[in-house]
């Protein structure tokens, strides 16, 4: 399976540590590590996914910035370009088959992961973009001991309830993570990296959306090709 930053066959997977809050400042701190060009999300926490067919032309860092695309996962088969996704908890999940020349980044909330936005994200790949072998890695998130969450949550996944502990009135422990592997593999993915670390129990390494609050700067997951970085 690839690694952090690491290069199989033609994929690259990187999974940064804390980077700015400002998305010039995030951009071009990737841009000096080569990941670059690099297309990303305004992110809804909802399950769109865009498609980026190839062609696919790139407009240029400034106007990306001014207009992102609204969306919680992207879908390229077009060379010479990173996806990303923004998380500070929430759960990212990359997405490739090597053989079909097809990549996706794919940000699940608890929202996104009860709208089950990873394998809607396959379905997309293999149907729209002709992949068979996807493999998957999924990056530093909460864990379940660290979600402690309200009845909304596991109210939006009562199809889940094997991921779901009650530890108290209203309160339970959500293991995002464990739900998104299992919709993967449930989904066909062969296989599933599991993430590397806690964005909570990491909070020098990691931005945290609940141990930072709104004080904080973001994590990006990305994915592209080897040999395409500048």
């Amino acid at each position: 399976m690839l690694g952090d930053g690491a290069m199989g066959g033609k994929v690259i997977t990187h999974f940064s540590g804390k980077l700015p809050a400002g998305p010039r400042e995030r951009f071009c701190a990737l841009a000096e590590l080569g990941y670059s060009p690099l297309f990303t999300l305004l992110q809804r926490h909802g399950d769109t996914v865009v498609r980026l067919r190839r062609p696919y032309v790139y407009p240029g860092l400034d106007a990306l910035i001014a207009d992102q695309p609204e969306g919680d996962a992207v879908v390229t088969d077009q060379p010479g370009l990173f996806i990303g996704v923004k998380t500070a908890d929430c759960v990212p999940v990359l997405l490739w088959d090597e053989a079909a020349g097809v990549t996706a980044a794919v940000h699940a909330g608890w929202r996104g992961t009860a709208l089950h936005i990873a394998d809607k994200t396959v379905r997309v790949m293999r149907d729209e973009f002709g992949a068979r072998e996807i493999r998957a890695a999924i990056g530093p998130c909460i864990c379940q001991n660290c979600f402690v969450t309200r009845g909304e949550v596991p109210e939006a996944m009562t199809d889940m309830p094997q991921y779901i502990t009650r530890i108290g009135d209203d309160q339970y422990l959500v293991d995002l993570p464990g739900i998104n592997t299992a919709l993967l593999r449930e989904a066909g993915v062969l296989d599933v990296e599991a993430p590397s670390g806690c964005t909570v129990c990491g909070p020098e390494r990691y931005w945290s959306h609940r141990k930072h609050g709104a004080d904080r700067g973001l994590q990006v997951s990305l994915i592209g090709w080897g040999g395409m970085a500048t």
